[in-house]
């Protein structure tokens, strides 16, 4: 498994997080290749997106190696974009996964066939893994399990961001936990199926309006998955994001839509989230049938679902359920 750092610096600015994360992917089985620049200082990996992206194309062009995992998100890897060229790295397939900031990898190699997944990061997710079995037990069916349909089923438990990383004996630790109580149904009453496709939704703001971006067409018979991070846009600036996916035609195509749990939102402001969501679908855009979930287990909280891309998913409302129709891994 390849290591990359597509963004943020942070195995150099927190290694005790970093290691630990890796010694979770070891405790998978597998073996560590980290590419030239993984470590580098923040300042040497801003400066040298050719040189990320260098790293992502050596990992997918590497004959040993069969999987890339990202460290960490960050602010930036959309930089990296004009100097990958999709045809060639789809020609090696190989599982990427990541999340956050992630997303602009993850949704240019998937707009060009890929599946790629949306899940926990080597530092995020990975470094915290042993807080939550059952979050090893969902990688492994995901991923090595090959499985032809895979139902998903809430966590009990969830924690929203870390202790201070830079106290070392806090490495792998998580916030207090919180029980779950479930996802929401925002609307709709009749399962759905559909490619999965999306990420963060501030990630995918800055990819808007640029080549990397999916035309209109793209948007037929997807079911788009979306969560906030960390910087908590508030409940009026979610809705003016989802306001432009409407504006571009996605609500009239879409086959669903999948929202994860939002990290640090008070009751008051997810309930606001969930009132502008269904006035923008519902109301703006004329789709009160569009079956809409809501609080998923996947994004900036722990423990977090894998989300492949491409990959054939059903979810109902009435359960409310989802799963994946197909194998993401062969």
């Amino acid at each position: 498994m390849a290591v990359i750092s597509p963004s943020w610096g942070g195995p150099h600015e927190f290694p005790k997080v970093y290691e630990r994360g890796l010694s979770a992917l070891r405790s998978l089985g597998l073996e560590i290749k980290e590419m030239a620049s993984t470590r580098a200082p923040q300042r040497y990996l801003y400066e040298h997106p050719e040189a990320r992206a260098r790293d992502l194309r050596d990992a997918f062009l590497d004959p040993e190696v069969d999987g890339i995992v990202c460290s960490i998100g960050g602010d930036d890897s959309i930089r990296l974009l004009p100097f990958l060229e999709a045809r060639e790295l789809v020609r090696h397939p190989k599982v990427l996964m990541g999340f956050s900031d992630n997303t602009a990898l993850l949704a240019y190699l998937a707009m060009a066939g890929l599946v790629t997944f949306y899940g926990p990061s080597v530092m995020a997710g990975l470094s915290q893994m042993e807080k939550y079995p059952r979050q090893r037990e969902h990688i492994g069916a995901v991923l090595f399990g090959a499985p032809r349909t895979y139902e998903y089923s809430p966590f009990p438990a969830f924690s929203e961001g870390y202790p201070d990383w830079s106290n070392d004996a806090l490495a792998g630790h998580v916030s207090r936990k919180k029980r779950h109580r479930g996802w929401k149904v925002l609307q709709g009453d009749g399962a759905v199926r559909g490619r999965l496709f999306g990420g963060c939704l501030e990630v995918l703001e800055m990819m808007k309006g640029t080549e990397f971006f999916p035309p209109k067409a793209f948007w037929k018979g997807r079911i788009l998955f979306l969560e906030t991070s960390e910087e908590k846009p508030t409940p009026g600036a979610v809705k003016c994001m989802l306001r432009n996916y409407g504006m571009q035609g996605a609500f009239e195509h879409l086959a669903g839509l999948i929202m994860g749990r939002p990290r640090d939102y008070s009751r008051n402001e997810k309930r606001h989230l969930a009132e502008n969501a269904k006035a923008v679908v519902a109301q703006e855009f004329g789709r009160p049938d569009l079956p809409v979930l809501m609080d998923l287990d996947f994004g900036h909280t722990d423990p977090q679902f894998l989300l492949p891309y491409n990959i054939k998913a059903e979810i109902d409302p009435s359960g409310p359920g989802f799963r994946l129709l197909e194998s993401p891994v062969r």
